[in-house]
């Protein structure tokens, strides 16, 4: 009833969105017409409350009996005209403010908030605490897929389909919206509804599924075996078309455990498994890919909030603008959007909603009990290894984006990682992250060129219950937040405070610090006072001068150790006694590295080393067999115009290579042999390096090269003219501020290209058509170039659509963005 009394009220706002009473308007006929709705709708009310009379009532009936009759007969009369007049003497803000109050669609639209307040009021009076079934608000392109996917008739055979994602994005209510959908009863001679415990028992299971059959007695289950219970299932499925849904599977052996129970008869018959883990659709074998379920659109956010907040599904006007913030901090997330409306919909005061939407979190956790339970279950099922992982998003800020190879690094510095038959411990590490977003605990939030993750962060109930649970379990007792200096992790205000000013520092404090992260101050020096700190393991710094003291070798269990610098730095050769040191990460500038004589595997743990000079790093690759990711930065062309750095054969490990040239040479440079580098290396950034686009087929012949990006002047050139050349494993190719204006190519020359992204470069006149016909081929971004390069992107796109390919996706922006990072998470 509340729904249709909706309908009336946004009908009549409707019809007088624009009421104006012109000269015809004014005769007594028209007058009357426009107070028609208003009478119907006040008999609508009236009827409504009847047997509900009473004091309250009666006076909110009569307040809306005022209010509609002063709307259907507001004109402006001449004492208004004459209001206006006065008020041009005033000052120009308060003319604009006397005009908005005296404006007659403001003030209409100011009486129907009164009259849409007055009805909710009268709503909750009536249908008190009834709650009438609502309209599913936010999954039609979901309900229409998976409609069509269970309804298909091309495919007979019995199919399983998965809904995945976190807790509170909605799967049970998805899932409840197919099985009770007028097409799905039609269709399906039998559905079944069963919710799966976390602790997973088969009979228990078995008997709850039996007992949904209307002519079985529920006792005579509990005496029968599981092999009893399996057969008689089979039996009553046998022949007939049936939906089964199984929801929240956490057990992956559920479905290994069932299925011989359920027939295929080839009859059309479906199973709906919905999870929090993603791994349970890959286990199940579906025929299809998990329908992943993603955060609602802001349209959707605000069609759900109004759907829990009035019974009309109406918002006053004047409580618009809190409403809107109030989503926009829940982030689509339609538990989120359920709490928030809840604190707000028995209170319609506009100062109540100002005041959640200034501190809705706080309001939101001062009930836990809303959602605690709900995530409760998603960690209570993650392995014991996993736990502290996901605990450790408590110490970062709420919101905050983690770049993943950070996040990877402060886990293996705090422990949590341990190797695993003889895996590296970033690549277990890289395990768990995976793991906890296929459990929907984390969201993927930017990822990389080559489709790995760069970024990811934590919802903020998640990231308030890994607060709690921290504090419970006393897990971050011996960590430090970052105050107000930082938005990261992990040290004492005071301590920051004392490096910065030059301040006593007392090391017994410290003396069992693990990480310490002063990236967010700039300090003058590198500190020589964390030097005493010998426990630690993750050591990142922002100074004018980052060159460590030679001391730095009494860091002897330091992991991580990661350098920004206004000034070119030295490593010393002391560095070769750190044998615990597995990544040398220097952001920027030409850095030397002391000649030293290391002892043969002394950093043979070492696996990032960046931003070094070539000219230091002749002798040093044999020490270290594991190093994955390599930075040059320094000159690297000779004085004959060719490329050159050290031979880096010996580095059977090396997954990515950055050369950045910091030698001007005057003309077009030539590559280097490819036998200089890995063979099996995949990642290589060229920057600066000026090289003929003719030299490219060096790179061609790199057996495994499956990332290429070419930035600022890596080639010279206005033509590139691919020939023979063939990039057999290339998945992405990255052309960045580069002078080229042709690019001749055809499909053979990239045949396994997944994504092309063409970045500021203003003079190429268009993107090769031949690359449409590349059948791996799913992205072209271009950003920043000419509009014809845009434009031939498109016709790319149109092209191949009218060939029936809708796979590939073309993105493009006019402006360009030259600033990129060069990050290591790049």
């Amino acid at each position: 009833m509340a729904d249709a009394l909706g309908l009336r009220i946004k009908k009549l706002i409707k019809s007088y969105a624009t009421f104006d009473i012109s000269e015809e308007e004014k005769a007594p006929d028209a007058k009357r017409t426009k107070t028609e709705p208003f009478d119907g709708l006040m008999s609508y009310l009236r009827d409504m409350m009847v047997g509900y009379e009473n004091e309250q009532v009666l006076a909110l009936l009569k307040q809306m009996e005022d209010a509609m009759d002063t709307l259907a007969s507001h004109v402006i009369e001449g004492g208004d005209l004459l209001n206006y007049s006065n008020m041009l003497n005033n000052d120009g803000q308060s003319f604009k403010t006397e005009m908005r109050a005296y404006d007659p669609d403001i003030r209409r639209k100011r009486r129907f908030d009164n009259m849409i307040l007055i009805c909710e009021q009268l709503c909750n009076i009536r249908f008190n605490n009834v709650e009438e079934e609502k309209a599913v608000v936010g999954f039609d392109k979901e309900i229409e897929t998976l409609l069509d996917q269970l309804t298909a008739t091309c495919t007979k055979k019995l199919q399983i389909i998965t809904i995945t994602g976190m807790a509170g994005l909605g799967k049970t209510t998805l899932a409840r919206t197919l099985y009770n959908h007028e097409l799905i009863k039609y269709k399906f001679d039998f559905r079944l509804w069963t919710t799966v415990s976390q602790v997973y028992k088969k009979k228990n299971l078995l008997v709850g599924i039996l007992s949904s059959f209307s002519d079985i007695l529920t006792d005579e289950l509990y005496e029968m075996s599981e092999h009893q219970l399996g057969e008689k299932l089979y039996r009553n499925l046998k022949r007939r078309k049936f939906l089964v849904v199984f929801d929240d599977i956490w057990d992956r052996r559920v479905w290994d455990d069932l299925k011989m129970y359920f027939p295929d008869d080839k009859n059309g018959s479906r199973v709906i498994f919905t999870s929090r883990d993603i791994d349970v659709s890959l286990h199940v074998q579906s025929e299809r890919l998990a329908h992943v379920l993603r955060p609602c659109t802001e349209v959707e956010s605000w069609g759900i909030f109004l759907n829990e907040a009035f019974r009309m599904g109406i918002c006053p006007r004047g409580l618009e603008e809190s409403g809107q913030v109030i989503i926009g901090k829940c982030e689509g997330l339609p538990l989120a959007i359920v709490i928030a409306a809840g604190l707000v919909k028995n209170n319609l005061s506009v100062n109540w909603w100002k005041q959640i939407a200034a501190s809705l979190r706080s309001f939101m956790v001062n009930d836990p009990r809303q959602y605690i339970d709900s995530l409760a279950l998603s960690y209570n099922h993650l392995p014991p290894h996993l736990r502290p992982c996901f605990l450790f998003f408590g110490a970062f800020p709420e919101d905050y984006e983690v770049p993943v190879a950070k996040l990877t690094w402060l886990w293996i510095a705090e422990g949590f990682i341990h190797e695993s038959r003889s895996r590296m411990l970033e690549d277990v590490a890289e395990d768990f992250l995976m793991n906890l977003i296929k459990r929907s605990l984390l969201m993927t939030q930017r990822i990389k060129s080559d489709g790995q993750v760069k970024t990811c962060r934590i919802h903020d109930l998640l990231h308030d219950f890994c607060l709690r649970k921290a504090e419970e379990e006393k897990f971050l007792s011996n960590n430090h937040r970052y105050g107000t200096l930082s938005s990261m992790l992990c040290f004492p205000l005071e301590l920051a405070k004392s490096l910065k000013e030059g301040g006593l520092i007392h090391i017994d404090t410290y003396k069992f610090l693990k990480i310490l992260d002063l990236e967010s101050i700039f300090i003058s020096l590198f500190p020589f006072d964390v030097l005493p700190m010998v426990n630690l393991r993750y050591l990142a710094i922002q100074a004018h001068d980052g060159s460590p003291h030679a001391s730095i070798s009494n860091l002897i269990n330091l992991q991580m150790l990661i350098i920004s610098s206004r000034k070119n730095i030295v490593v010393p050769k002391t560095i070769w006694n750190m044998v615990n040191l597995r990544h040398l990460y220097i952001k920027s500038g030409e850095n030397l590295m002391e000649d030293g004589c290391p002892s043969p595997g002394a950093l043979a743990s070492l696996q990032t080393l960046s931003q070094v000079s070539p000219r230091s790093c002749h002798d040093i690759f044999s020490r270290t067999p594991n190093l994955r990711k390599l930075g040059f930065g320094g000159p690297l062309i000779s004085s004959l115009g060719d490329l050159e750095f050290p031979n880096l054969g010996a580095l059977a490990r090396l997954q990515k290579l950055k050369l950045l040239n910091t030698f001007p040479y005057a003309e077009s440079t030539r590559s280097c042999n490819p036998i200089m580098f890995p063979e099996k290396f995949k990642k290589l950034t060229l920057s600066n390096t000026g090289i003929d686009w003719k030299e490219m087929l060096t790179f061609a012949r790199l057996p495994n090269l499956e990332v290429l990006k070419l930035k600022l002047h890596a080639c010279a050139g206005e033509r590139w003219e691919t020939g023979d050349a063939e990039f057999r494993k290339l998945k992405v190719l990255k052309l960045h501020d580069l002078d080229i204006k042709q690019w001749v190519c055809s499909s053979d020359n990239f045949p396994r290209l997944q994504r092309l992204v063409v970045h500021g470069c203003l003079e190429l006149d268009s993107i090769p058509k031949a690359l449409g016909k590349v059948s791996t081929l799913e992205v072209i971004e271009v950003k920043g170039c000419s509009l014809y390069a845009q434009r031939s992107a498109v016709e790319i796109q149109e092209e191949q659509q009218s060939e029936g390919n809708y796979f590939l996706k073309v993105q493009t922006w006019i402006f360009p963005t030259h600033l990129e990072g060069v990050g290591m998470e790049e």
